[in-house]
């Protein structure tokens, strides 16, 4: 069955620009988690403007999309029942697909656009393509699939889509197979350039979805937060200024703002800054080798915070991240608190730690810290934990991928060069563990770990360790680049394994584009070519090593 879906243009805007209803920029790669506390993109050294005097409130909520159908479990698309090619026989460019499989989004060029008399995409270093003009299709079946205007954001759990099609923003249910309108073509932010950002954002559980979209003669951008059980839609205001950026936090609850308060470039006008790059569109990006940036140009801009049930506006500045409805705060003076609505204050971190915080555990309510006042001794601390924990570290780098909020943490010891020797802190049971080598992913309590052997360290070899029982065992050398990771399987450069177990199901020779909860691969095998591959893709079930 051909389902026929809109598909959203991403990257939100300089606000006052309409958007254009023909292909955007392409899908976004999926962040990894971050070590330190989640910011909102940002230009670099932005001032932060000062809060208004008096909060403004919320806007009621209007009926706005049918309330979504409640699905215990969700019907298999022909996708994951299926392994059938996904796509034709032209050049075709992976760009995303749900961690179940239900559903995958790739690119593909099936018309000679440039009159050369040959079917052919090339890469670029910088994320660009040249060549014939690829678009999006959406799959939900393996053949031709469905082509899209755009495709702009999933939210995490896999379910809802974001599309354009007919030049309208549309939200896509691939457990329904319905779609409803966000905004019609004229009131989509351009997200063309490189630098801008999405118009839409989820929360972590896809149940709240923000939305920005343009009104008025002025195209004046404005942000509404949409509960996607209800249906309900309510306005989240920014304050003065011109919006550039709004997106919400992964927990629901707050809203980041980027504004333009003051005419600093002296144009006349407030202009959302335009940041000056070498990046490709989003559109159908390729694979990105290297980019820079060089300045920007328009007016600064300023950060703010909001909390979707209303209050006032707060300035970024000093603010670690939103911990439900209260903000996690570092002062001036190094110490770490807990802020609630009506201002009451708890300490976490003493202002005599002078505190580099390296991660936010915000489900143990605890954060993890080198005290540069001591050495960068390595300690938790909390509302209810003070605990050294009997190293130093100079390292305040990015928790490997994992599925969910990690429960190891990765830290290479002070004593150590890089990440040639690195250790994880559990930071359930408060415990360090050595990991003698680099850690490239961790799932609950299982780790697994990059140990280089040779002379030059030429040898990369994997290793599984369970940090609960100290088992460690060797899984084979690595060859390739690439990782992967969904339900219990991992790839890791050349090795298909299975978390839960600590075994390798699969030698692979091929790299691996992405990978599903039933084990299946989309693999890639023109990774190493400067063309894009020809289609179709197919997903290659795992099949176990003898």
């Amino acid at each position: 069955m051909k389902l026929r879906v809109l598909l959203a243009s991403a990257l939100l805007l300089p606000a006052c620009a309409a958007r254009r209803a023909s292909p955007p920029p392409s899908a976004e790669p999926t962040t990894p988690p971050v070590a330190a506390p989640a910011q909102p993109s940002e230009p670099t050294n932005a001032p932060v403007a000062a809060a208004p005097p008096a909060p403004e409130p919320i806007s009621p909520p209007v009926a706005f999309l049918p309330p979504a159908q409640e699905f215990s479990v969700a019907p298999p698309t022909a996708l994951q029942r299926e392994s059938g090619p996904i796509g034709t026989r032209h050049p075709i460019l992976f760009q995303r697909a749900a961690k179940d499989g239900r559903w995958l989004i790739a690119c593909q060029a099936r018309e000679d656009t440039n009159g050369d008399g040959k079917l052919e995409v090339r890469f670029g270093r910088h994320g660009d393509t040249f060549g014939d003009t690829l678009a999006p299709y959406l799959f939900l079946e393996p053949g031709e699939g469905e082509r899209l205007d755009d495709f702009l954001a999933a939210d995490p759990t896999g379910r809802y889509l974001v599309v354009v099609r007919g030049g309208s923003l549309r939200l896509l249910d691939t457990y329904t197979r319905t779609d409803a309108e966000l905004a019609p073509p004229d009131t989509i932010p351009d997200s063309t350039a490189p630098s801008a950002s999405l118009p839409v954002s989820f929360s972590r559980d896809g149940q709240r979805l923000l939305l920005v979209s343009l009104s008025g003669p002025e195209k004046r951008a404005t942000a509404f937060l949409i509960n996607l059980q209800d249906g309900s839609k309510r306005e989240v205001p920014h304050g003065p200024g011109l919006l550039g950026r709004a997106s919400l936090d992964p927990e629901g609850r707050w809203v980041w703002f980027g504004v333009v308060t003051q005419d600093t470039d002296g144009d006349g006008q407030l202009t959302w800054p335009r940041a000056q790059t070498s990046l490709a569109s989003r559109y159908c990006r390729g694979p990105i080798m290297s980019y820079g940036h060089y300045g920007q140009e328009g007016d600064t801009a300023s950060w703010l915070l909001r909390r979707v049930e209303g209050g006032p506006l707060v300035p970024k500045e000093g603010v670690l991240q939103p911990l439900g409805d209260a903000l996690l705060r570092q002062g001036e003076q190094g110490e770490v608190f807990v802020e609630q609505a009506s201002g009451q204050r708890t300490e976490w971190v003493p202002a005599s730690c002078r505190a580099n915080v390296l991660h936010v555990d915000a489900a143990r309510e605890q954060v993890l810290v080198a005290c540069t006042a001591q050495g960068n001794a390595l300690e938790l601390h909390g509302a209810r934990v003070h605990q050294p924990l009997g190293i130093a570290t100079e390292y305040a780098g990015r928790p490997p991928p994992s599925l969910g909020p990690p429960r190891l943490f990765p830290i290479s010891p002070a004593s150590t060069q890089g990440d040639s020797a690195q250790s994880v802190v559990d930071l359930e049971t408060r415990t360090v563990h050595p990991m003698r080598g680099e850690v490239h992913y961790v799932e609950g309590t299982h780790a697994l770990v990059k140990r280089s052997t040779g002379r030059k360290n030429e040898n990369r070899r994997l290793w599984f360790v369970d940090t609960t029982t100290g088992e460690q065992r060797e899984l084979g050398e690595q060859r390739g680049y690439g990782f992967a990771a969904a339900g219990d399987f991992a790839y890791s450069e050349g090795l298909l394994v299975d978390m839960g177990t600590g075994r390798v199901v699969r030698k692979v020779p091929e790299d691996v584009q992405t990978l599903d909860t039933q084990g299946r691969m989309v693999l890639d095998s023109s990774a190493w070519s400067q063309k894009v591959g020809q289609g179709p893709l197919q997903w290659t079930p795992a099949v176990r090593s003898r």
